[in-house]
């Protein structure tokens, strides 16, 4: 059943599909050209792809169904659960950061100018995306896709002027790190860092079906 909540919401959107690979593939060549020499490049191009196209999706995914608000209500009466609701739209975050990483890495494996991510670094962007989405989710669910635009602006925002204020800010602590996430080897820091990731994805969830079991549909 949870596959099938899953294939409705891209069948929603299947008329933007064109527009969600066009970001994929020209935000890290865009970074690339722009920003070749910043440390931390590979990461931050597969960071954008993966928030860029998955908030855009789930925006445009609440738009849709807002245009029928009672087909949401009819379609969890039965035959599906709220749980299995919320779950369909996290398995589209990770088959959208799952997508991403491969989009990543044909592109790595064309344009010489990229490199492969290694596992912490996959990770790591598992981890920060995470955090956003893990955010996002829950206002959207409460609040509904028009005050979640507030969320989209500020995500926006942050990826378009975080690095920039990062490196400014703490220059030389910021290339120690991506130093070391480039160069780590340690399966400790992967474990670490993967499980911080695992562990925010699943609060965010539970917190997720908590308020959409409690709305008012």
């Amino acid at each position: 059943m949870v596959a099938n909540l899953v294939r409705k919401d891209f069948l929603l959107v299947k008329k933007m599909a064109a527009a969600f690979l066009a970001v994929s593939i020209l935000v890290p060549i865009i970074l690339m050209v722009n920003a070749a020499q910043m440390a931390g490049i590979e990461i931050i191009s597969c960071l954008y792809m993966v928030i860029l196209t998955e908030i855009l999706f789930m925006q445009s995914v609440a738009m849709e169904e807002e245009k029928s608000p009672k087909a949401v209500a009819l379609l969890c009466a039965a035959p599906y659960s709220r749980k299995s609701y919320i779950i369909a739209r996290y398995l589209c975050y990770l088959i959208f950061y799952g997508a991403s990483l491969a989009i990543y890495s044909v592109i790595a494996a064309v344009y010489p100018r990229f490199n492969f991510l290694n596992v912490t670094e996959a990770l790591t962007v598992f981890l920060i995306s995470t955090v956003l989405y893990g955010i996002y989710t829950p206002i959207m669910i409460k609040y509904g896709a028009t005050k979640g635009q507030l969320v989209i602006s500020a995500a926006i925002l942050l990826v378009s002027m975080g690095p920039t204020f990062l490196v400014r800010l703490f220059h030389p602590d910021l290339h120690h790190i991506i130093e070391f996430l480039q160069g780590s080897s340690n399966l400790m820091t992967a474990i670490v860092v993967g499980i911080s990731g695992v562990v925010i994805f699943t609060l965010s969830m539970i917190l997720s079906i908590r308020i959409f079991s409690r709305k008012e549909l």
